[in-house]
């Protein structure tokens, strides 16, 4: 016997409509109508009576109406009782990343932890805008996002605890292929604009981008050939000699093996900082732990 049987039962008694009932236990109406056919097999007797509109119960069927949903309801009560006793030391702690953190310093937030804490992480992950917003929206207790005094990745984030994770730098790159390299020159000319490899419009290092514009007064003709907001993505366009782009040097880590190499002068580079983010208030006792456990490791000196 399925459980998922007693749970379709359910649905149609409380539906009384076959469609409706399959519609909300997102199955087609023939799947559904096979599974109470096979809970029928199962006690040897009809639930439903056939042809009624809407659907009516057997007497069986009404006799099994409240053991089927106790039955149900036990079930999942026992589950959860279980699962808890499996995690009732570690309580969940949120966090919110964007991808290109998640990908360069998810495993060094769980190295500063090791095994003196037994947290278990839910992660959000996605664009840093995003990210952001369902953070300050009490989706997550923890954000991990790249700041930078001069351009600060949101208003709302100065009324928080700022925690100074690492540096991280903010600078041109071009393709290490020397005959990809060579098919444009930096910072380019009118004659020869640069062909620039951006995120869009909306995100966090566009702001950065046009702050580096504006502090070279402009100088930098390009010609945009393409958007994306996945660091990911960006750099293996730059790596295939498209053009150049700007990015964290978070997203290009390990250095020596990266296919593509910073390129300009100083005037062309930003500093930024990887930061952690609270709420200035009292946390649980497992949070508060794990914000201490982050102030006190040296798990992001490298």
């Amino acid at each position: 016997m399925d459980v998922r049987w007693l749970e379709d039962f359910l649905a149609l008694v409380d539906l009384r409509n076959f469609t409706r009932a399959a519609e909300f236990r997102n199955v087609s109406q023939a799947a559904f109508s096979r599974r109470i056919q096979s809970l029928e097999q199962w006690l040897g007797t009809p639930l439903v009576i056939k042809g009624a509109s809407p659907v009516r119960l057997t007497d069986a069927g009404e006799q099994f109406r409240d053991s089927a949903r106790i039955a149900v309801e036990r079930l999942f009560e026992a589950r959860s009782s279980i699962r808890a006793s499996q995690f009732d030391v570690m309580t969940q702690v949120r966090i919110a990343m964007p991808s290109v953190l998640a990908r360069s310093e998810f495993k060094r937030i769980l190295d500063a932890f090791g095994d003196r804490n037994r947290s278990s992480f839910s992660v959000i992950v996605g664009a840093t805008s995003d990210v952001v917003a369902r953070y300050l929206a009490g989706d997550a207790d923890i954000l991990f996002t790249h700041d930078c005094p001069a351009i600060p990745v949101h208003d709302n984030l100065t009324q928080h605890r700022r925690l100074h994770i690492r540096k991280d730098v903010f600078q041109p790159y071009a393709s290490k292929d020397p005959a990809r390299r060579d098919r444009f020159d930096f910072p380019g000319s009118k004659s020869r604009p640069v062909p620039l490899i951006t995120y869009s419009q909306k995100a966090y290092f566009t702001r950065l981008f046009e702050h580096l514009l504006d502090r070279n007064k402009g100088a930098l003709p390009y010609k945009q050939r393409v958007q994306c907001d996945m660091s990911d993505v960006l750099k293996e366009v730059i790596a295939s000699g498209y053009g150049i782009g700007w990015l964290p040097q978070s997203a290009v880590e390990p250095l020596d093996t990266a296919p593509i190499s910073a390129i300009g002068g100083p005037e062309w580079r930003l500093e930024i900082d990887i930061c952690a983010f609270r709420p200035q208030k009292t946390l649980s006792p497992n949070i508060e732990k794990v914000w201490t456990m982050l102030e006190q490791s040296t798990a992001f000196a490298a």
